[in-house]
């Protein structure tokens, strides 16, 4: 009996372990994607935004293609309420990895492409568990495009395209961090709701250790009593 509740209470605090060390994880992860976005994606405001479904067992293969040496910059995330972790890579049109996230449900990347052609962007959930729904946003900077723009424009219509490109940016991150606050959300409640399981169920373990160790002390004193 007391081997079975010491193997109880084992794989409750392993649970609550491996709870816990989910969270810090992914507090670590959404704080190391901050840093990036805060060096990488100033300004940045999408071109081509797409949420996908990412079966289990699968890999999802986007292509684009690049005529001019530029920047490209991107960030995609799964919903926060999943375990789930994806892959992804992006390919030059030689089939060379440039770029790549491991294990991450949330990631922002920005590469230099100085060879034109079509790139491929990888997203890889052949080792997961379960079906993702995947948001993806990417940018392409056309270096030479905005530099004709900027020397033919006239300050007023500089202005009124400064104006513009503001406004997009703000909608667009209003929109991301919205999904990621949602998500984030989400997946509190969830952990949250996990813990007050077993919470619960460590209580009640308690309370029978307790009832199991009154009745067997209270045996004890009987059979002496009788003796």
């Amino acid at each position: 009996m007391i081997s079975i509740i010491f193997l109880l209470f084992g794989l409750i605090q392993s649970q609550d372990d491996n709870i816990i060390n989910d969270i810090n994880d992914d507090k670590q992860d959404r704080k190391d994607l901050m840093q990036e976005w805060e060096v990488m994606m100033q300004d940045f405001v999408p071109d081509d935004m797409i949420a996908f479904e990412l079966k289990q067992g699968n890999m999802e293969i986007l292509e684009e293609g690049i005529h001019h040496p530029t920047t490209i910059r991107g960030a995609y995330f799964i919903s926060m309420t999943t375990k789930e972790k994806i892959n992804f890579l992006i390919k030059d049109p030689k089939g060379n990895i440039i770029s790549s996230k491991a294990a991450k449900k949330e990631a922002v990347f920005s590469v230099n492409i100085t060879e034109p052609g079509d790139y491929q962007f990888l997203f890889d959930n052949e080792r997961g568990s379960s079906d993702q729904m995947v948001t993806f946003a990417l940018d392409i900077h056309n270096a030479t495009y905005e530099h004709i723009k900027h020397h033919d424009l006239d300050p007023l219509m500089k202005q009124i395209q400064h104006l513009q490109n503001g406004v997009n940016d703000i909608m667009f991150e209003t929109k991301f961090s919205q999904q990621r606050r949602e998500s984030g959300y989400e997946s509190m409640q969830i952990t949250n709701q996990r813990l007050l399981y077993f919470t619960i169920f460590e209580t009640l373990i308690i309370i029978s250790v307790s009832v199991w160790q009154v009745y067997y002390i209270k045996s004890i004193i009987d059979n002496r009593r009788l003796i």
